[in-house]
């Protein structure tokens, strides 16, 4: 393709920005459109070529189109609607889809393109802003072998990989495998350097002494310092990754998969997000830690509130006095045969029951220390007294209502090895009044 044709580039934030710079400099004429037009205004300042105050002018003469935005609904805002590139795009033209979506929408605009005789293909891309600005980024494309052999060289522009992966939609899935393998990445990362803080460990003393084995990662090599630093302003940021796991978790789910690091994963995103982090870039999970050991353990001598909880039907009602963090373990008691019984130990004294006494039916096994109390209208155990603490209540923190609670941290706990874990409980409600 010749590199004096006209092309158009939509979307100029970290990654757009320099993408369309590097078309400019290897000799492309690039239109662009920005939704913040200033933005357009100082791209043409820095590289030249020209801007338009709407994606459809941007688009017209141009041989290829470009689109980096940041989700499904700004693609197709950019794309489909009466001012999006599709409106004035013609036959033999193409369109070539940067941004991160769903598989839905990339097979979504193969269809709309196909109707008009435009190329597709969806390229999403991987390795940062300094990829971008480095001209080295990774790019996973689906679509046409003819449509790919003709648009390979244009993307070489600003690209050191470029793979066709299969039909369209391809590269938005092998995006989604690459998502979930650095979530997984980061997750062991921040556990690891936590524990290296925890136990009094220099981080750069620890990186170098281990970045030469197995444990060695892009992650580790270029965002374990600043991790310590907590310093978390390098690309990526952390609202764009749960955009994508998202992406990737359903399509699991579709499928029937289950993807137990990711959703891990996310959920602490979640708590970052929840936190104020959502900008900062994803190395930030380990805030996620952090911030779980800060607020446990000043929940410690934090003021209690009360918390109000019950069965499901509502027929047995309690409330228990806790800080508003509540640091819960999560037991599947093969006893009771219930799995996921969120344990919140708290001394008798601090327990009182409300409501439904004569609705309670109770179970006892063993010594008889243990008491399970059950609403014999739903079926729940929403409260008992454990054998290790035969002074204290077990409420399940899963019932409690949400109104009082600022978060729970949980730690898992297997009922089906009561002796092993019983002694992480047992703290938990011998203290002091």
């Amino acid at each position: 393709m010749s590199s004096q044709q006209k092309v158009a580039f939509i979307g100029l934030g970290a990654m757009g920005y320099p993408m369309a710079g590097h078309l400019q400099r290897n000799g492309f004429d690039v239109c662009v459109y920005n939704r913040t037009e200033t933005k357009a205004f100082a791209w043409v300042d820095e590289f030249g070529g020209t801007s338009a105050p709407t994606p459809a002018e941007a688009a017209v003469g141009a041989s290829v189109v470009f689109l980096c935005v940041g989700n499904d609904s700004d693609v197709r805002a950019v794309a489909s609607d009466s001012e999006g590139v599709l409106s004035t795009m013609t036959q033999g033209a193409s369109l070539i889809d940067h941004t991160t979506t769903s598989r839905d929408l990339a097979l979504e605009l193969d269809k709309a393109c196909d109707a008009i005789g435009v190329n597709f293909l969806d390229a999403p891309v991987s390795g940062g802003q300094a990829g971008a600005e480095n001209g080295v980024l990774t790019v996973m494309v689906g679509g046409k072998r003819s449509h790919f052999d003709l648009l390979e060289p244009v993307m070489r522009c600003y690209a050191k990989h470029v793979q066709l992966m299969g039909d369209v939609g391809s590269g938005q899935t092998t995006k989604m495998v690459n998502q979930l393998a650095i979530a997984g990445i980061l997750g062991g990362l921040a556990e690891a350097l936590h524990f290296a803080e925890c136990v009094g460990l220099n981080i750069d003393d620890v990186t170098q002494a281990i970045q030469g084995g197995a444990a060695q990662s892009w992650q580790m090599n270029n965002r374990a310092a600043t991790m310590a630093k907590r310093e978390y302003d390098f690309g990526f940021a952390i609202d764009w990754m749960r955009k994508d796991l998202g992406f990737a978790l359903d399509v699991a789910d579709r499928l029937g998969l289950h993807l137990p690091i990711a959703t891990l994963v996310d959920a602490q995103y979640a708590n970052v997000q929840e936190n104020g982090g959502g900008r900062w870039d994803t190395s930030g999970l380990i805030e996620h830690i952090r911030i779980r050991g800060e607020k446990v353990a000043a929940s410690k001598d934090a003021p209690r509130v009360i918390h109000t909880g019950g069965c499901h039907c509502g027929t047995v009602q309690w409330t228990v006095e806790a800080p508003s963090v509540l640091h819960t373990h999560t037991c599947n008691c093969s006893i009771c045969d219930i799995n996921h019984y969120q344990h919140l130990l708290v001394p008798e004294s601090r327990f009182s029951l409300t409501q439904g006494k004569a609705s309670l039916s109770l179970y006892t096994f063993g010594s008889g220390l243990a008491k399970h109390y059950f609403c014999d209208r739903c079926g729940v155990k929403s409260f008992y007294v454990p054998r290790s603490n035969p002074d204290g209540v077990s409420v399940n923190a899963r019932c409690i209502k949400p109104q009082t609670v600022e978060a729970i941290y949980d730690t898992p706990f297997d009922g089906r090895n009561w002796e092993k874990n019983a002694g992480s409980l047992a703290h938990l409600s011998k203290v002091d009044e």
